[in-house]
């Protein structure tokens, strides 16, 4: 190790399946008590922007871990996320659990030098730090310099969903609808003057706005939520009331890259996760109307 590098230890990716996050969080904890920073996204909380934490952590990793045991290796989520962002890269490390064999890999993860996890846990740490610490004076780029995380952060998302209770089975991404726009809001009756502000709004510039509420339909209402996220040209999000499902449904909807209108009520507080985003204050709904029609402009105008 250089001298530069004596006193610090490499950051890592870990890449696991959601049903071995047991595992994951396991080895989190060993590698955590011999100093190794590692970064899963159990880090990720309802609220956070997460397709900006995930691209982060990946162009910090010095080395990517991918958890190999049965279940992965029938998961498409993590032979997609190691296909799509991890393979380009000799700072890889496949982390075969108890059981998985090297004759077990797919072709291009083998050909990477793995590390086993049996019984004995601190020999298997031991050599597993030894391992990344060589990875991470690689003179190859870092895993996300020369690849497109897209992929990853898709999946990743996807799988932060499942942790969070969310059906993430593969189905046909929603048509985004040029019209139309969606509205993440407490459903107080005190809301109600903000939410019709919102929506003549939305007609003024020849749009729709609308609520999961206001849909009259049958539908499994967490499903229909992450539906229209998608399928909405823009999304409109008020902060007022600090309402655990709004920061959730902004996550995911910042997850996803969409634009987000974001809004707050004088005299209210922003949750600290969201405050280095720009938001429009309002006082009262007649204000907030002409405000929108001008921020709705401005958004369609940018394309």
């Amino acid at each position: 190790m250089t001298a530069g590098r004596e006193n610090r230890k490499p950051s890592v990716f870990l890449s696991y399946s959601a049903q071995d996050a047991p595992e994951a969080r396991k080895l989190e904890q060993l590698l955590a008590l011999a100093g190794i920073d590692v970064w899963s996204d159990r880090k990720l909380k309802a609220g956070d922007q997460w397709a900006q934490a995930i691209t982060a952590a990946l162009r910090s990793a010095e080395v990517i871990l991918v958890l190999v045991s049965a279940s992965s290796l029938t998961s498409q989520w993590v032979t997609r996320e190691w296909q799509a962002a991890l393979i380009n890269s000799k700072r890889v490390i496949p982390v075969l659990t108890k059981g998985v064999k090297v004759t077990d890999l797919p072709r291009d993860l083998a050909r990477h030098q793995v590390a086993f996890l049996g019984d004995d846990d601190l020999t298997a740490i031991q050599d597993l730090v030894a391992a990344i610490e060589i990875r991470s004076e690689s003179p190859e780029p870092l895993p996300a310099q020369e690849v497109d995380v897209r992929g990853i952060v898709d999946l990743t998302v996807n799988r932060v969903l499942e942790r969070f209770g969310f059906d993430t089975r593969q189905q046909a991404t929603p048509k985004v609808k040029s019209n139309y726009i969606f509205v993440i809001i407490s459903y107080d009756p005190a809301m109600e003057p903000t939410f019709a502000a919102i929506k003549s709004a939305a007609l003024r510039v020849g749009m729709k706005a609308e609520r999961v509420k206001d849909i009259k339909q049958d539908f499994l209402v967490t499903e229909k939520i992450l539906e229209q996220i998608e399928s909405a040209r823009l999304i409109v999000t008020d902060l007022t009331e600090e309402r655990p499902n709004v920061y959730f449904e902004l996550g995911y909807a910042r997850g996803k890259g969409k634009t987000v209108v974001t809004l707050l009520k004088e005299g209210s507080k922003a949750h600290v996760d969201v405050r280095g985003w720009n938001y429009l204050k309002y006082i009262d709904s007649r204000p907030l109307e002409e405000d929108l029609v001008e921020r709705f402009k401005a958004e369609l105008q940018e394309g």
